[in-house]
């Protein structure tokens, strides 16, 4: 093989993690942005539109980081994570709304989450920012739909009161 291919294949794989590096950073600036909508959220407005917000931004953190596992790149373990909280409206125990078992899962997904950026395997942590994904996904559909029977039962109410 001559020094041209060696050369190639060596610069064609910095190419591709120069390029899962921004994916990785474009994910994560995502997440920040999503968790900080939660963190600084107004009592309960727009609560649904948050929830899914937090799934699509990890999904994005799940597919940037497979990419990086696939690229041989690990993640940088984050200290303390064991015992990282996820912000205040999304804790048990805060009159979070939405079915409990779906609040089980995700609190399930944020104990994995935890585990996951504690160590420095980017495949795990790529699975449990799928997990997260999965389980903020289900919980923004349901809060969606209450909220929609709660609109028309309001509605409902008001033109009974209204005859």
């Amino acid at each position: 093989m001559s020094d041209t291919g060696a050369t190639s294949f060596g610069d064609d794989l910095e190419a591709e993690r120069e390029r899962v590096k921004r994916l990785v950073a474009h994910a994560s600036a995502s997440w920040a942005e999503a968790i900080r909508a939660h963190r600084f959220a107004p009592p309960d407005q727009g609560f649904a539109a948050r929830l899914l917000r937090l799934s699509e931004a990890a999904t994005a953190e799940q597919l940037a980081w497979q990419q990086a596992h696939d690229a041989g790149m690990q993640w940088r373990p984050v200290p303390g994570a064991a015992e990282a909280e996820p912000p205040y409206e999304l804790r048990p125990g805060t009159g979070r709304r939405g079915p409990e078992d779906l609040w089980q899962r995700f609190d399930t997904a944020v104990a994995e989450m935890n585990r996951a950026i504690g160590g420095s395997d980017a495949a795990a942590v790529a699975a449990a920012f799928g997990g997260m994904a999965d389980a903020a996904g289900q919980l923004a559909r349901a809060v969606s739909d209450e909220d929609a029977i709660t609109r028309a039962a309001r509605e409902l109410a008001r033109s009974r009161s209204a005859a």
